[in-house]
């Protein structure tokens, strides 16, 4: 089935920074409260793709996928498909969101915790009633950010998704061919599409984001 550019981007954003952010609220979770050998440079691989230029990640991307890697493994292809626009989307939004989440952890006041041990409160309880609901504002804002930033992936997606019309190629994708094709009215068109979603999600994390629970 094929979808418009608006529409895949719509499904693979939202696909993406869910996948984004299980993983990273999990990783700053656990990196929160474990100590052990190797944490800072584990850290560091989580972080280092908000300064590498997008065409690397993608580059190794590439090879992992790829048929000499992890993909020659598989029983299905999984680059220049859907899949490979979400992985592409996921790898950009992920160190955003652990990010946004490893910073609301460190915001979190011991005095809360050390109250609901006194009160006889499990470590379970502690997270459910206590962890979650003081980190609201950090998940949303992850979330929101994570979102904006996986539907606007271009470098990693062009390497290991394409750009093929109805199957991986996102608002984008979409924008940088029709500007190569020399249509800059469709150019402008999906554009707008893009900036409106981008003060879409601004708003959004302006309305949600700072709220204290």
């Amino acid at each position: 089935m094929t979808q418009s550019p608006l529409q895949l981007t719509f499904e693979v954003g939202f696909i993406a920074t869910m996948l984004a952010f299980v993983l990273a609220f999990w990783a700053a979770y656990l990196m929160h409260h474990r100590q052990f050998k190797g944490k800072w440079l584990l850290e560091t691989l989580f972080l280092l793709p908000l300064i590498l230029p997008p065409t690397v990640i993608g580059l190794y991307a590439l090879i992992v996928l790829g048929n000499n890697g992890i993909g020659g493994l598989l029983p299905v292809t999984i680059l220049f498909t859907k899949q490979a626009n979400i992985i592409a989307s996921a790898l950009a939004a992920f160190p955003l969101v652990y990010q946004t989440i490893r910073l609301g952890l460190k915001q979190l006041d011991a005095e809360w915790y050390e109250a609901g041990r006194v009160l006889g409160g499990t470590e379970r309880q502690l997270f459910t009633y206590v962890t979650i609901p003081l980190l609201l504002p950090a998940l949303t804002s992850g979330f929101v950010l994570g979102f904006a930033r996986s539907i606007g992936e271009f470098g990693i997606t062009m390497m290991i998704a394409g750009n093929i019309p109805g199957e991986t190629m996102t608002l984008a994708t979409a924008i940088y061919m029709a500007t190569l094709n020399g249509d800059m009215t469709q150019a402008l068109i999906w554009s707008g599409w893009l900036v409106g979603l981008a003060f879409l999600v601004l708003w959004l994390s302006e309305r949600y984001g700072k709220r204290q629970y």
